[in-house]
């Protein structure tokens, strides 16, 4: 679950904007079992409820879409979410529901507070500059049976945010050990975008 999760919004597997020629490393997914919440003490945008319930919705097609080559396919487990948390419908993003909720998430830890505010509209610009891509992964079809074709915009954006405050996590809130050191590495190997 963990492996999917952190692979889903942050390898960009999924959303393979202008990269070419991926590393093997990085098209494998994570080389670990470890979360990126279990090495870093890190906001939960979204409460983890919701995003266990959107694993087991999506987790299995989800590795499935991760083997595709091609225009990458959304992220069903990111629309999910922001569908549970009435922060997405129709391929739009409620952008000030969403600063809202984000910036609550953070309200206890004043630490996280500009990096969220300040990656949230990061976020945003970078999806519009790749919205001609994100369009075009909500056009795909099925490419098996049962697949679900989830619009792009929800995965990119939360991609983009739960990688970046992974990759900007503070010393005092990094869990030190060879398998976090690992993935942080491989975050940084693989960033993608």
């Amino acid at each position: 679950m963990k492996i999917v999760i952190a692979t889903c919004f942050l390898v960009g597997l999924l959303l393979r904007f202008l990269v070419a020629g991926e590393d093997d490393v990085c098209k494998n997914g994570s080389p670990t079992n470890k979360s990126l919440w279990d090495c870093c003490n890190m906001p939960n945008l979204v409460n983890q409820d919701i995003r266990a319930d959107c694993h087991q919705k999506y987790g299995e097609q989800t590795m499935k879409q991760m083997k595709l080559e091609g225009t990458p396919r959304g992220c069903c487990i990111a629309e999910c979410q922001l569908n549970a948390t009435g922060l997405y419908a129709d391929g739009m993003i409620k952008r000030d529901e969403m600063t809202t909720m984000f910036m609550d998430s953070v309200k206890d830890t004043p630490e996280w507070q500009p990096m969220v505010r300040d990656l949230l509209d990061e976020c945003f610009r970078e999806a519009e500059a790749n919205k001609d891509i994100i369009a075009a992964g909500a056009m795909l079809e099925p490419s098996f049976e049962g697949e679900k074709i989830c619009h792009p915009i929800s995965g990119a954006i939360m991609r983009c945010m739960n990688k970046n405050l992974f990759l900007m996590c503070p010393k005092e809130s990094f869990t030190e050990g060879p398998e976090c050191t690992q993935l942080m590495d491989y975050f940084k190997m693989c960033n993608g975008i």
